[in-house]
């Protein structure tokens, strides 16, 4: 794929899928202004997602993303293609082997969101 806005639009769409599938509600951000791509929102819990991709091992940042926004949590997603996507800490040089896959990320959301809500 050669345009890289339509590469990052096909990665914001794959995490999409994956968060509405455990059953959160997901807003997408589109236009390049926004601080996030998704607002993901489940059981009282909202989560902010940033969304990288490459096609490489490592993924080179020229900003990072903060952990929080307006006191809400803030995770980047890296869309490494054949190799998944991993959440993982945002920093300037992310290699494929940081963080954790995207589905156990979740899986570990599930967990935390399955109790009582207050």
């Amino acid at each position: 794929m050669k345009n890289p806005k339509a590469k990052g639009t096909k990665s914001e769409y794959k995490v999409r899928d994956l968060f509405e599938k455990k059953g959160w509600f997901v807003v997408r951000s589109t236009g390049s202004f926004s601080p996030v791509d998704l607002v993901c929102i489940k059981k009282k819990k909202v989560i902010l997602v940033q969304i990288k991709s490459s096609s490489k091992k490592v993924l080179y940042q020229k900003e990072t993303v903060p952990n929080r926004i307006e006191g809400i949590r803030t995770i980047l997603v890296v869309d490494f293609g054949r190799y998944g996507l991993k959440v993982t800490k945002s920093k300037k040089k992310i290699k494929v082997s940081d963080g954790i896959k995207l589905e156990e990320f979740l899986e570990s959301l599930e967990e935390k969101c399955s109790g009582p809500v207050a």
